[in-house]
């Protein structure tokens, strides 16, 4: 068995109706409802544009992939814009690789 790194969420107000959701930790089976519940419950304000840094989370699984499409999908279904302003390059490629990068605003690589 493997040691889990905790999920954390931290939720900054970054501008009038822009909320950044930072994660940290593993996004997996275990976690990903509870990022869903986070994401339901910012969504009962007054949230227009949801913001994601990726780049603290040290593992996700097929259900934080999930997860992070059904956070796409819930931005949708208030009108909100969701984009992802910083991830780690592993999380680049896997987003690459499940072509999810088409879908999901991701952030200008770095030279």
């Amino acid at each position: 068995m493997f040691d889990k790194t905790p999920f954390r969420t931290e939720v900054r107000v970054t501008a009038p109706g822009t909320t950044l959701l930072v994660l940290s930790g593993d996004l997996d089976y275990d976690t990903a409802p509870e990022l869903f519940a986070r994401v339901r419950e910012l969504f009962s304000g007054e949230v227009r544009d949801l913001d994601l840094d990726l780049s603290g989370l040290e593992f996700i699984d097929s259900s934080g992939v999930a997860a992070l499409i059904n956070v796409y999908n819930v931005a949708g279904e208030h009108d909100a814009a969701m984009r992802i302003v910083a991830l780690t390059p592993y999380l680049r490629h896997l987003l690459r690789v499940t072509a999810l990068d088409q879908i999901f605003r991701l952030p200008q690589e770095q030279e």
